[in-house]
This record gives structure tokens, sequence and C-alpha cells, in this order.
């Protein structure tokens, strides 16, 4: 069995696998210092489904960082860039940008913020710039679209051709409200960003390895060239569940059936060159900058749950990761004859 939607499903029942589960997720919480704890905590305990599980992922790292002996800066300033990552971590002379992302179904996203999706519409029009926007909290009756649309158009008019990403704080109807914007950079139009935003979004269901595919995209772009690793990790959270094949899907490309048109010749398999790690442009692979790409899962189990993650290393990254600074995880690293292969296991 996979994940159990929400909080509040976590919370109105004693069973004992969801009491522990709370329990895990709480003492990770208490891990966090201020005045991240406290923000932090309105999210995991939201009635939304993308600032719950998006929180989720960040406790994971947060404690998995910690207790194997890294240090963690959150939301760390970054010369030259308005953007923050979520975490750079370091462990001795060893240091990353750490960017998570929770990737949701198109379905739940709908239907929780037709508002938002409205409003990242117009502004998407008027400022001929994609326009993301999530919700990070539960949202007011009302939403001060005025205000958002003026605030989100001040943001735009800087860095165009560059991926720009903050958070929205503020209060209306005395209610406080959070909004994750995302403005990519002009001539970009993803058919499915991942996030609320964009009118084909709301009508096409895609595949799960393009919605992770696009989801990345939001946060590759950020920090343009950095001196450090850059990982960015996922959590794939729906009715699918993601797959190993669909990360791979996502990272390497669609897979193409080749079938013979006569006799019976095998079918032979190959990919298109749409890959997040292999697309090419200007005679370059796009997304040289990204190290890798962690995939975080959260599994029930008959009386218990498990926590698991693995990593893809990219096999045309400028700066790589370390293996040995993730061990015993399972981790898809270039091999000798141009192959990837897996070592301490592969995913299920």
């Amino acid at each position: 069995m996979w994940d159990i939607r929400g909080w509040k499903n976590l919370t109105v029942h004693d069973d004992p696998p969801l009491v522990v589960a709370k329990q895990e997720f709480l003492s990770w919480l208490a891990e966090v210092p201020e005045p991240n704890r406290s923000a932090w905590e309105e999210r995991l305990k939201s009635g939304l489904d993308h600032p719950h599980f998006s929180v989720r992922l960040e406790l994971y790292l947060h404690h998995y960082f910690r207790s194997n002996g890294w240090h963690i800066d959150i939301e760390p300033d970054m010369l030259g860039s308005p953007n923050k990552p979520d975490f750079r971590v370091s462990h001795g002379e060893d240091c990353i940008l750490v960017e998570a992302k929770a990737v949701l179904e198109e379905k739940s996203t709908a239907q929780q913020t037709q508002r938002l999706r409205q409003l990242a519409d117009n502004l998407t029009n008027n400022l001929s710039r994609y326009i993301i926007i999530q919700p990070l909290s539960d949202l007011p009756t009302s939403l001060p679209t005025k205000k958002i649309r003026n605030i989100v158009e001040q943001h735009a008019k800087t860095l165009a051709d560059e991926v720009l990403e903050f958070d929205l704080r503020d209060v209306h109807l005395k209610t406080p409200y959070s909004l994750k914007v995302v403005i990519l950079p002009t001539g970009s139009e993803p058919d499915e960003a991942g996030g609320v935003g964009g009118t084909v979004s709301g009508v096409h269901t895609l595949a799960i390895g393009r919605r992770i595919r696009d989801a990345l995209e939001q946060k590759a772009g950020k920090y343009g060239d950095i001196d450090v690793p850059f990982l960015i990790a996922v959590y794939g959270k729906g009715e699918f569940p993601v797959k190993t094949r669909d990360e791979v899907d996502a990272l390497f490309g669609d897979r193409v059936f080749l079938v013979p048109t006569k006799g019976r010749g095998a079918v032979t398999e190959s990919r298109k060159p749409n890959g997040f790690f292999t697309s090419m442009q200007d005679g370059t692979h796009r997304h040289e900058q990204v190290s890798a790409v962690l995939f975080y899962r959260f599994k029930w189990l008959e009386d218990n749950h498990v926590h698991q993650i693995h990593i893809y290393h990219n096999p045309f990254a400028q700066k790589i990761i370390n293996t040995s600074l993730f061990p015993e995880v399972q981790q898809m690293v270039p091999h000798d004859d141009e192959k990837m292969i897996w070592i301490n296991g592969e995913p299920e």
C-alpha cells in the first residue's frame, strides 16, 4: 500500500502504523530550527496536498543529512541570484546545493487550486512568461489577487532569461497564507509544469515521466553556473505511484519500440533525445549544472512504513557528487563503457 493522503488521514485513526508515522514526522519537525519549524509545521498540517507532501520531503531530507553528520543551511542566500536553494549541505570539504520538488497528479492539483490556476493563466498571458503558483498553506476564503498579481509582475520584470522562484507570505482576512511562485524564462512554455498554471495542464493528462521531467525543469535553471554540485530531490506523490521506469524515462528519454514490419525480427528499443539528462541545446547537454536527481518514496508495509531514496547521477554533469557520500544508497552511475549501472542494489 502506498501513501495515505494528507495529515488529516494520518491523525483521524488510532491505527498503530499511522500513529508511528505521525510521531516520526513530528520528531523530525522538532529537529528543524526556528523560524523554519513553525512554517514547516503549518505546511505539514495543511489540508492541501501540495504543502503537506512537499514538506514531508523536506523533513526527510533535513533528517537524513542531519543524522548522517552533514551541516545544513536552510534557504541560504546565493551570491548573484535572488533565488534560494532549499538546503546547502556540507560534509567536510564536500558541499552540495539541494532543491526539493513534490510532483502530484494533475487531478489533485486542479481540484484544490482552481483560483490560483486562473490567476497564473492570466499572468502568463499578460507577462509572456510562464507563471506557476503553488499553495504552501491553506488558503483564505478569498484571495487578494490584485496584490498577488502586482508582486508577481514586479518580480517578472527582472532577469527575463532565468528561472525565478520565491515564496510569497502575507495575511488576508486575518488569515496567514503562503504561496510558491515560479516564473520561467521568456519564451519558455512547457506543456505541463508540475504546478498550478497554464491552461494546457488543465485539460491533458500526461505521462508520469513527462510530469517528472517538466517539474525538474523548474529547478534546473535557477542558479546558472555554480561552483558546487547541485542535487534535485523529487517526491512523486499520487495515484501512480512513480516507478523506476518512469524515472528513467524522465531522465534519459521516452522509450521508443521498433517493431519489424515483416518477418520475425526482434523488437528493439531506443530512446528519444528528450531526457532531462540527455536533451541537447546548441551542441551541449542542457542540464549539465545538475549533478544528480534523488527520488524519495514513502511506502506502507503490512504493519509499519519505510522511507526509501535512490539517486541517478548525471553522466554529463559539470560537477559530480562523490557516491561515497551516500553509503548504502542505491545509485545509478556512469560506467566505463558509457553505460549506466546501479551500485548498492537497485530500487524496486
